[in-house]
């Protein structure tokens, strides 16, 4: 069996805590410091267990408690620290003076994590949340489309591949019958040679050259 606690003790007493008991532990901590936990009560003469005036002191009446809301600040330091370290709230309470683990804890689940996730980040992993969800409703609605649609899709990408083809086709057409002046040879015009009929009119002839000139 375990150890019994310290709540369960007999002739303590339980629930909230009084002025004058506020009083004691204050006046003995400030006086003496803190010392070990399950002595402070009976040093002190309260009837509290030592878990309880942990606690008490801890959360409500030690000098340097910060109350209120985290600053923009703390909570980028939570954020960051909670990436590390994950719920260990008493180690990021460490980095944070005047900040409780249970108020940070509050506040994360309160306030961090909501906008987080408005910000569009996954407060457990702290990365960018994936679109895998948008990608899966997209796909549910492509699967759910009607035959009609599919059909047409087809009969579009036929008609598409058939006139692909035939340009590919007119083009190489083109490029076979494509004349090509390179395989004519030039002529100089002293290489032209004129003949003229006997009965025919040097006017003509003349006529002839200048043309084939």
């Amino acid at each position: 069996m375990g150890r019994q606690s310290c709540f369960d003790k007999v002739g303590l007493k339980k629930g909230p805590w009084t002025v004058e008991e506020d009083k004691k532990l204050i006046s003995f901590i400030l006086t003496n410091g803190q010392c070990c936990w399950r002595a402070v009560p009976k040093l002190a003469g309260l009837l509290r267990c030592g878990k309880s005036c942990r606690l008490r002191w801890t959360n409500y009446l030690r000098p340097d408690l910060k109350r209120g809301l985290l600053s923009v600040d703390e909570e980028k330091i939570v954020i960051d620290l909670h990436s590390k370290l994950g719920n260990m709230w008493s180690k990021i309470a460490s980095h944070l003076p005047g900040r409780t683990n249970n108020e940070i804890k509050n506040h994360w689940n309160t306030h961090i994590k909501k906008k987080l996730r408005k910000m569009g980040i996954d407060p457990i992993m702290h990365k960018p949340v994936t679109s895998s969800e948008a990608i899966e409703k997209n796909e549910k609605l492509c699967s759910q489309s009607s035959p009609e649609s599919a059909d047409t899709e087809a009969e579009e990408r036929s008609i598409t591949s058939q006139s692909l083809t035939t340009e590919s086709e007119t083009s190489s057409l083109r490029q076979t019958h494509v004349f090509c002046i390179d395989e004519v040879p030039m002529i100089e015009p002293h290489e032209i040679i004129i003949s003229c009929d006997a009965s025919a009119s040097p006017a003509s002839c003349v006529v002839a050259a200048s043309t084939i000139s």
